[in-house]
């Protein structure tokens, strides 16, 4: 019985949370296309985190978690909140608000699980065998194929490929901290610290630079609650989780699943046209990631 519960406790550890993290990533996609419509990047940056810490509020009160005791421990979740909020979400929101190309965004961000793996190996020690870098490559190489087919010729000027650049190197650091520093913060009240300190970091950069008008209408209050409920609060809880429980280039090697599942999705409800080309690389990402995943669980 108790080997049984242990190998259902691993099925969902290793499949079924992540998954579900790639799902409810992936739908992100259409969410931030619209809020950007009627929006400033920043400012809207700073709505979303602040109203998932209104909706985390009253989860922390209700479960009685527990609030960290040292004030460096508030300070790490901060940090981690500006790296993997702020700065990552800020630089895409921003790049594409200012005419970069969705395609071309994601494709400069989509280098981080190499990255990932490279500074893990380099601050956390995690080995990073033969199977593991050719599964990272393998996924990178059908990442890549789909979002080259699904971009037609988009122009990238030194702006938009600094942001990019910059949200590459914010979510990497971010995740790589997170593992490293915070290891005894509950995940609530974690989550809760990193939205705040996110708000606060973009609060003076939106004063400066931005309008702060809003055009509010149902799509935008729509896709707003979506991105707050089930990005900001049941996919980053997810990624959190992950995060402590596995190794993080595991874990930034399912962000190559998410174009796929974002062309499959837009195959459904727009009736987009998905190309063997693009089917090819789906199924280059898929075995990328399986690979990985393989050779971290033979390891145990």
């Amino acid at each position: 019985m108790l080997r049984q519960s242990i190998l259902s406790s691993r099925v969902a550890t290793t499949l079924l949370l992540p998954g579900l993290f790639v799902f409810l990533w992936s739908t992100g996609f259409i969410g931030s296309k619209i809020v950007t419509q009627h929006a400033p990047p920043l400012t809207f940056l700073i709505i979303r985190f602040t109203l998932a810490s209104i909706v985390l509020a009253p989860f922390i009160y209700k479960l009685q978690s527990k609030w960290p005791d040292r004030i460096s421990d508030y300070l790490h979740s901060a940090i981690v909140g500006v790296l993997v909020h702020a700065v990552y979400l800020g630089g895409v929101f921003c790049a594409i608000s200012l005419g970069t190309g969705a395609g071309i965004s994601a494709l400069i961000v989509g280098l981080q699980p190499l990255l990932t793996l490279c500074l893990a190996v380099i601050f956390l020690n995690e080995k990073a065998g033969v199977q593991k870098i050719a599964g990272l490559l393998v996924g990178l190489l059908g990442f890549a194929i789909i979002i080259t087919e699904r971009t037609s010729s988009e122009t990238l000027d030194t702006t938009g490929l600094l942001l990019c650049t910059v949200s590459l190197l914010g979510i990497s650091a971010g995740t790589i901290y997170q593992k490293r520093m915070i290891t005894s913060i509950q995940l609530l009240p974690g989550v809760l610290i990193q939205y705040i300190g996110a708000a606060l970091a973009l609060l003076p950069a939106a004063m400066l630079l931005e309008s702060f008008e809003i055009n509010w209408n149902v799509e935008f209050v729509f896709a707003t609650g979506w991105l707050v409920l089930v990005l900001s609060i049941g996919a980053i809880l997810l990624l959190m989780l992950m995060i402590r429980s596995s190794e993080v280039s595991n874990v930034a090697s399912l962000f190559y699943l998410v174009p796929p599942l974002t062309a499959l999705e837009a195959f459904v409800l727009f009736g987009e046209a998905l190309s063997p080309l693009s089917l090819g690389g789906m199924l280059l990402c898929v075995a990328g990631v399986a690979t990985v995943m393989h050779e971290s669980n033979s390891s145990k």
